[in-house]
């Protein structure tokens, strides 16, 4: 696999799906208890911070790219540092796109400019995992019901 990309469409209000997407104590509360940590403006960093084993760690950051509300979120993606010694060197670019359809909404995801030998890449198809559970989630109100959490 070298660059992944999807859509995915989620039958709410753009802004509830903005909302769960980038709102702290929303979505990604689901995933290791993560709370997406940023200011959005370009250059600034990004984090998915939250608890892991009782602790407080960084699971994914990086640095604003760029930032159009409600529209465009696009950043540079790291692995946390308990998750690989080298985790600084190891860099992807990850660009979501919002795209209102009537009543619906359309989440266009790229996950790509991996970086050499970057072990995350393997993973990108995660992001199927996340999507549709934060689909799930913002549709029904119940995240889906998984092995590992």
């Amino acid at each position: 696999m070298t660059d992944f990309y999807t859509e995915i469409f989620i039958n709410a209000s753009a802004k509830k799906v903005w909302s769960a997407f980038v709102e702290p104590n929303q979505f990604f509360q689901a995933f290791f208890s993560a709370d997406i940590r940023s200011t959005f403006k370009i250059g600034d960093q990004l984090e998915f911070a939250g608890l892991y084993e009782g602790n407080e760690t960084v699971h994914i950051y990086g640095k604003v790219l760029e930032f159009e509300a409600g529209k465009l979120l696009s950043y540079t993606d790291h692995p946390g540092p308990m998750y690989n010694e080298n985790h600084a060197v190891l860099e992807s670019r990850v660009s979501i796109t919002f795209e209102a359809l009537g009543q619906a909404m359309r989440l266009t995801v790229t996950n790509d400019q991996f970086s050499e030998n970057n072990p995350m890449q393997a993973d990108a198809k995660q992001w199927y995992l996340i999507l549709s559970n934060l689909k799930t989630w913002i549709e029904t109100g119940q995240l889906m019901k998984l092995e590992n959490q």
